[in-house]
């Protein structure tokens, strides 16, 4: 097949949009050493939305859609020397790519449907380093059939910290510790797994003063929920250094903390699907919007 086209996307690869722009080689670094960790096939995804270069176009000032040297529409160079670049890079992993006509978040969520994983990035837009995400990373994050990395402008992309993933006794949450295992098994990296409580009452009273019964009963409460979900994976994963830890305080402001210092935040969502329903949850956007470094999005299985 004419790669201009685009190759179709293996089962199983990590899929990683590109977008002309400077954190593509961040973006672009995470994902090509997840594909060579994981043994799986890499795909770049250069989407091109015509919709928006068409709406673009101003007759007043002349400007039109730019061709590529053999009269593609679209930067079919910038695929072509990125595919080039990453096979060089990672010789032993089966690199392919496309560029496809059609809005980049709609490409993110179709490669999804093969993909193990879909990589993007994000970039930092305040005073404060928020990141600001864009419409592809956000709608990946919340649609996506498979885990989505939200790679941050800046991040390091070779991090060798902990895996630290959120546990709440959701079935959501169930699936991110699955998956952060299973990560922290192929890393050989320890394993940090969290939960948090922000305001308990017992017997009428707000828990407030450490070493109290009451403080010690409420955290007894919620390790019990944590080891409810790690205790199996510790059997399946016995080569994984997995460490429990609950704390006091906002779940948003805990992983924001520990990112600093993490290989990688896993988090679990809803996945509600469709485009009515578009919630990612607050403490998920709110780690995906303050995080330094790349968080992973993982959607649990429906139940029926």
């Amino acid at each position: 097949m004419d790669e201009r086209e685009g190759d179709a996307i293996p089962d199983g690869a990590v899929v990683v949009g590109i977008g002309n722009s400077d954190r593509d080689a961040e973006t672009l670094t995470w994902a090509g050493n997840s594909a060579q960790r994981s043994g799986s096939p890499l795909h770049i995804l250069h989407a091109h939305d015509l919709s928006a270069e068409m709406a673009a176009i101003d007759p007043v000032a002349g400007n039109a859609i730019s061709l590529g040297p053999d009269g593609d529409l679209g930067n079919a160079s910038l695929l072509a020397e990125t595919l080039a670049g990453s096979r060089e890079r990672w010789p032993d992993v089966p690199v392919t790519g496309s560029q496809p006509f059609v809005r980049p978040e709609q490409a993110l969520i179709d490669a999804s449907q093969n993909a193990r994983l879909v990589v993007v990035g994000a970039a930092r837009v305040s005073a404060l380093q928020r990141l600001g995400l864009g419409r592809p990373s956000l709608a990946a994050a919340m649609h996506a059939k498979c885990p989505v990395v939200i790679v941050p402008q800046g991040s390091r992309a070779n991090a060798d910290g902990p895996v630290v993933v959120a546990i709440d006794g959701s079935a959501h949450s169930a699936a991110a510790a699955e998956r952060a295992f299973w990560i922290a098994e192929l890393r050989h990296a320890p394993l940090v797994a969290l939960t948090t409580w922000n305001v308990e009452v017992v017997d009428g009273m707000v828990v407030t003063t450490p070493g109290t019964d009451a403080w010690n009963a409420t955290e007894a409460k919620y390790r019990a929920i944590a080891d409810k979900v790690v205790d199996p994976l510790r059997e399946t994963h016995p080569d994984v250094d997995c460490t429990v830890e609950v704390l006091r305080n906002s779940a948003a402001k805990v992983l924001t903390e520990r990112s600093v210092d993490a290989g990688l935040i896993v988090m679990g969502t809803r996945g509600r699907g469709g485009f009515t329903g578009m919630l990612l949850g607050s403490v998920s956007q709110q780690v995906l919007e303050t995080a330094s470094c790349p968080v992973m999005v993982v959607r649990a299985a429906p139940t029926s």
